[in-house]
């Protein structure tokens, strides 16, 4: 099995805190989207690309999860 490169170990472990804070809060992605402040069907297509997200919504994302 070929080693996965920096950026999808990185897209990796930004899919996993979006479901963590999804999880610890208890919410759906619609849900989650509102509390960042992005519009759902943006980030409903950012899950499958994390490494487009913004700074601003990882850091949202992090504090959901409490990973400050």
């Amino acid at each position: 099995m070929p080693q996965k490169s920096y950026y999808q170990q990185r897209q990796d472990e930004a899919r996993l805190l979006i479901e963590a804070a999804k999880i610890k809060n208890n919410l759906t992605t619609a849900q989650l989207a509102k509390k960042i402040g992005m519009p759902f069907n943006t980030l409903n297509k950012l899950v499958c690309h994390p490494g487009r997200l913004r700074l601003e919504y990882i850091w949202a994302i992090e504090k959901l999860a409490g990973r400050e």
